[in-house]
């Protein structure tokens, strides 16, 4: 099954790749679109491999993959994929961060709209 952005991702992806353009170019746009997307390839693979670490002191099953392991080589990219997984959805990404940026206030919106969703869909 293919992992489901949330729209806080959708949006994250976007303006990694719109920030790209602006100060490096076309073709560095297209090469770390393939990161991104080898990235979430290996969470779509093995969620749980080991490069992709668990972070419950943000939320309860909460893992981060660090594209420079989608890349191939250290420095090779500089964002993380903080996803989870449903029982409805599967593979959930939840947000799409520079490394640099402070995880746990940025995802408990993703996390919270995750919450509702799921209550929703169990509801009969």
């Amino acid at each position: 099954m293919k992992p489901r952005f949330t729209a806080q991702a959708d949006a994250d992806v976007v303006a990694i790749l719109r920030s790209t353009l602006k100060l490096i170019g076309p073709r560095q746009v297209r090469a770390y679109a393939k990161i991104i997307d080898d990235g979430v390839a290996m969470i779509a693979a093995n969620p749980s491999r080991p490069v992709a670490m668990r972070r419950d002191e943000l939320g309860a099953g909460v893992r981060a993959l660090h594209l420079e392991h989608a890349a191939g080589r250290r420095g090779g990219g500089a964002h993380v994929l903080y996803f989870t997984t449903t029982q409805t959805d599967g593979i959930v990404v939840l947000r799409v961060l520079h490394e640099a940026m402070e995880p746990r206030r940025r995802l408990m919106q993703a996390l919270r709209d995750e919450v509702g969703q799921e209550e929703s869909k169990a509801k009969p």
